[in-house]
C-alpha cells in the first residue's frame, strides 16, 4: 500500500546490521617517524678552538737536552797553570849562603864590615855588608867605594820555602856628621852577592870617618812562585878604617 506522501514506509526486513559482522577497515600502518634533524656542524671557529684545546692536552715530546761540555772550567785551569808557571819562571834565583868568606876578605872588606840577623816567619837569616876601596886618596881625586851585600846564613821556616834573594833599594855613604857623600839605587848581582859602586871625592885634606846606609828588598822563593818578603835597613854601619885625604 502506498504511503501517503510524507510518510516513510516501514519495511519488515531487518537492518543489514543485525546478525551481520561488518567488515572492519584494514589497520592503517603508522607512517614512519620523521627523520631526526641532523645536528648542524659547529662553526669553523669552534672547530679550531676544540682542536687547539686537544693539542694542549697532548704533551709534546721535547728533545733531550744536550750535555753541556765544561770548556769554561778547562780554560780557567789552563790559565791558572800558565800563570803559576810564568810566576815561578820569573822568580829570582835564591842567593847562596857564603858564610863569613866576604865579610872578612881583605879584597872585599878592607875598609870594614857589618852583620845583622833576622828571625821572622819565613826563617832565620844573617846578612853581611862588606866595604872596600882605597884607604888614602889625593885631594879632589875621584875614587870608588864598593858595598857588597851577602847572605851569611839562612834557615827557611818550612819545606815549602826554598830561600831568599834581594834587590837593592838604596845604598848611601855619609860622613859621621850626616853629610851625604854619594847614593845609588842600583845593584849588580855577582852570583855570591849584590854589589854597588859609589863614586866620591874630597876637596880638603883630612881623615874622614864614613858610615854606610843600606836598604834592600828581600824576596822569598817558594816551590811555586815568589813573594816580596820585607825591606831590610842597615843604618850607620861605620867603617873600621878612616879614609885619609892628602
Amino acid at each position: 500500500m502506498a504511503c501517503p506522501d510524507g510518510v516513510r514506509e516501514l519495511s519488515s526486513e531487518k537492518p543489514a546490521s543485525e546478525g551481520v559482522v561488518p567488515e572492519l577497515p584494514e589497520e592503517e600502518v603508522p607512517p614512519p617517524p620523521p627523520p631526526e634533524p641532523e645536528e648542524e656542524a659547529p662553526p669553523a671557529e669552534e672547530e679550531i678552538v676544540e682542536e687547539y684545546e686537544e693539542e694542549e692536552l697532548v704533551p709534546e715530546e721535547r728533545p733531550r737536552p744536550r750535555r753541556k761540555k765544561h770548556y769554561g772550567i778547562f780554560i780557567v785551569l789552563v790559565v791558572v797553570l800558565v800563570i803559576l808557571l810564568v810566576w815561578t819562571l820569573l822568580s829570582p834565583k835564591v842567593m847562596p849562603q857564603t858564610g863569613d868568606t866576604y865579610i872578612t876578605s881583605p879584597a872585599y872588606a878592607n875598609l870594614g864590615n857589618y852583620t845583622g840577623d833576622r828571625d821572622i816567619w819565613a826563617g832565620k837569616m844573617t846578612w853581611g855588608l862588606a866595604v872596600s876601596g882605597p884607604e888614602s886618596v889625593a885631594r879632589n881625586q875621584s875614587f870608588d867605594i864598593m858595598v857588597l851585600i851577602t847572605k851569611v846564613y839562612e834557615k827557611p821556616g818550612n819545606s815549602w820555602l826554598r830561600g831568599t834573594s834581594i834587590s837593592v833599594q838604596n845604598i848611601s855613604l855619609f860622613l859621621d856628621d850626616g853629610t851625604l857623600l854619594a847614593t845609588t839605587h842600583d845593584g849588580t848581582d855577582r852570583g855570591f852577592g849584590v854589589s854597588a859602586n859609589l863614586t866620591l871625592s874630597f876637596a880638603q885634606r883630612d881623615t874622614y870617618t864614613i858610615y854606610v846606609y843600606a836598604k834592600f828588598l828581600v824576596y822569598e822563593m817558594m816551590r811555586i812562585g815568589f813573594i816580596p818578603l820585607e825591606s831590610v835597613e842597615i843604618t850607620e854601619a861605620y867603617l873600621d878604617v878612616g879614609i885619609q885625604v892628602s
